[in-house]
């Protein structure tokens, strides 16, 4: 069983390990973090003793929320200039004055996986390094001091589109932690498909590893080929050596790239136009399709060109892959909710709710975070985060293949 993965087997850091890495003012951010989150366990552990329901069970550690509370006390202008005014000013206030002493309070799992996935161990890490940690979720929270939002003047994802736009121009935004690979089949298999021919097309149903499979590209082709994944942005006008002719041409269907397709779009010349540029030898530019069976037939019928592609089966899971696949799945579930999901939880489960549940799990454009996208997760996963059952210690060591896939995904034993 191999799993590809930049945090596999990789232990997260610790708070000491990321402070002692950090530069002066980096460290004034993280300590400040430390203090806040110090405060915030603080609060929690009071209303714990009140019947509301107790804390959540990583409330006990440093989290995203604590370091963004740092940077508007301490470096609001990090966030730039859409994120000021009253509001700021009012949270800016708030914050600073509850900075006190340092705390001991570890990183919350889920934070410490991401560190793991995306930071290099020993690197330098300043208020950019910082600000990348942050996951979506608390980008979401940080977009709401826009004044614009308060005011009506924008909506809540506008102001989040903004923030996100004025931290991606510095290099300040970190992308979602991308779910693992499980290989089915070996890498020069697919280095082979990627060199050879116009394209190919992967055929399978859901959840049979298809878009698993084409989040690999980038891995996968030669570094002198860019990979663009539905990329629909930019572009301008058609070539007009292509007898399609559609109205727009989106910048990832140019010579030298690969283009790959999970959601085909409703745009018949598109299409047309991107195979043929696809059978251009000079072009050097390839097409690849993510589609069911019957949707491939409709294809072909619309684009005639696509019968010279090559199709690639995708045979569905069985049921002994489903919980390798699942596992594949933790890293990213686990950075979009902020919460645990290994084996114990899974094993469990019979096999048909797994297949339900995993049928939920659509990581979208891994390059554009959207905040309904966490909450649709949420909610499709519901009553496996209710779930409290768990497998003992014995079931867990009668996997032992499953349990090493576990422990190398969750960095456990890794120092």
């Amino acid at each position: 069983m191999h799993v590809r993965h930049p945090a596999f087997g990789v232990a997260s850091p610790t708070v000491s390990e990321i402070r002692a890495r950090c530069d002066l003012d980096a460290r004034r951010l993280w300590d400040a973090a430390g203090s806040l989150a110090g405060w915030r366990v603080a609060q929690e552990e009071a209303l714990a003793a009140a019947p509301y329901g107790g804390p959540h069970p990583e409330a006990g550690a440093i989290e995203p929320g604590d370091l963004a509370r740092a940077i508007v006390a301490l470096h609001p202008e990090l966030l730039g200039p859409t994120v000021s005014g009253a509001p700021l000013d009012r949270a800016h206030a708030i914050w600073r004055q509850r900075i006190a002493g340092a705390s001991d309070l570890p990183l919350t799992y889920s934070w410490g996986r991401r560190w793991a996935a995306h930071e290099a161990a020993g690197a330098s890490v300043d208020a950019g390094v910082l600000l990348r940690s942050l996951p979506d979720r608390t980008l979401w929270t940080l977009s709401a001091l826009d004044p614009r939002c308060a005011e009506g003047l924008m909506t809540a994802r506008e102001t989040y589109c903004a923030l996100f736009d004025q931290l991606g121009a510095r290099g300040h935004v970190g992308v979602a932690v991308e779910p693992a690979w499980l290989e089915r089949e070996p890498d020069a298999v697919w280095r082979e498909r990627l060199v050879d021919g116009p394209g190919f097309a992967i055929i399978g149903e859901a959840c049979s590893g298809r878009r698993a499979l084409i989040r690999q590209l980038r891995r996968l082709a030669p570094q002198t080929r860019g990979v663009n994944v539905d990329n629909w942005h930019g572009g301008g006008l058609p070539d007009l050596r292509y007898r399609a002719r559609p109205d727009a041409v989106p910048a990832s269907i140019a010579p030298g790239l690969v283009c790959a397709w999970t959601r085909v779009p409703d745009d018949p010349q598109l299409l047309r136009y991107a195979a043929e540029m696809a059978l251009d030898p000079d072009a050097a530019f390839q097409l690849i399709l993510v589609t069911t069976g019957a949707a491939w037939a409709r294809l072909r019928e619309v684009a005639p060109d696509l019968a010279r592609w090559r199709v690639v089966p995708m045979p569905p899971l069985t049921d002994d892959e489903l919980l390798p696949i699942w596992l594949c799945q933790r890293p990213y579930v686990e950075d979009v909710l902020g919460e645990r999901i290994d084996l114990g939880r899974l094993l469990p489960l019979a096999p048909d709710r797994l297949r339900r549940l995993l049928a939920r799990i659509d990581p979208h454009d891994l390059t554009i975070p959207e905040h309904g996208h966490a909450v649709r997760l949420r909610e499709g996963l519901a009553e496996l985060l209710c779930e409290r059952s768990r497998a003992t210690r014995r079931q867990l060591r009668e996997h032992p293949a499953l349990a090493a896939v576990d422990a190398g995904l969750s960095g456990d034993g890794s120092r």
